[in-house]
């Protein structure tokens, strides 16, 4: 009886969860009357119109959108999953002055709320010359105190044992980081995927940084809500709907790939 209830609950609970989805992707082929009665489900018909739109560019350049958006996460993911790991392991392992300050700096970056720190990212990108282009979002995005306090728990978890034989061995710190990365795989996947979700759906520093050539897909599904109705809805929610494939697709590759890492582990 209790594995029968079990069940009853986690499908009302997958039901609840994939219902908003579900809402959007059927809303994508109905016209904006049956958009505007949530209760209908089920589109009437089922039209493409709303996605050949997209591809066709016919209110904005959505392949070049999505493209941008692909570009900047997966670039900030990378160099911050990179930065992040290489600090996080040498606060962990090595003692050196100011060690205690960088701690702090991490936790202070954590804390401080982001939009405070707009304006000033603002002037600092304006005086470098980057703004308007994607790259003045990578250099910031970089950067994640966040990043480094995780790597800084998953290295202490090393023996240190293992450093100092490595300091024996005649190997440099470099060195003896890159010979343990494959052991934190499950943890670099980890944050590379949150780290890609955090910046695919960043709406603030895009909308002051970048021009309207190098939009990315939050700004994008923002001018697509047109108050006149010039847009039709469907159009809307055909662009979130494109909008969710990286992320799921990310998704269930971080997951099979943590999956079959952390069975070696235990196999090893």
């Amino acid at each position: 009886m209790k594995k029968f209830a079990s069940l009853i609950f986690l499908l009302f609970s997958v039901v609840i969860a994939t219902y908003p989805f579900a809402w959007m992707f059927l809303s994508s082929f109905k016209t904006n009357d049956e958009i505007y009665q949530p209760t209908l489900f089920l589109p009437a018909d089922y039209k493409w119109d709303a996605f050949i739109s997209l591809f066709n560019a016919s209110y904005l350049p959505f392949l070049r959108i999505f493209s941008n958006s692909l570009i900047l996460s997966f670039g900030q993911a990378f160099l911050a999953t990179l930065i992040s790991a290489g600090a996080g392991f040498y606060l962990a392992k090595y003692k050196f002055r100011g060690r205690g300050l960088v701690v702090f700096l991490a936790i202070f970056l954590v804390l401080i709320p982001k939009q405070t720190l707009a304006v000033p990212t603002f002037d600092w990108i304006s005086w470098l010359g980057w703004r308007g282009s994607l790259f003045s979002l990578l250099l910031p995005g970089a950067v994640s105190g966040i990043g480094v306090l995780f790597f800084l728990q998953v290295f202490r978890r090393f023996p240190q044992e293992w450093i100092d034989l490595a300091r024996i061995e005649g190997m440099s710190p470099f060195r003896t980081y890159i010979s343990l990365l494959p052991l934190v795989f499950p943890g670099l996947m980890t944050f590379f995927f949150l780290h890609f979700v955090l910046s695919f759906q960043e709406h603030l520093l895009p909308l002051l940084l970048l021009d309207d050539e190098n939009m990315t897909l939050p700004l994008a599904l923002a001018t697509l809500k047109d108050s006149s109705h010039r847009i039709p809805e469907s159009v809307g929610m055909a662009a979130a709907t494109l909008s969710l494939l990286p992320i799921l697709i990310m998704f269930s590759l971080v997951f099979g790939k943590m999956k079959t890492a952390l069975r070696e582990v235990t196999l090893s």
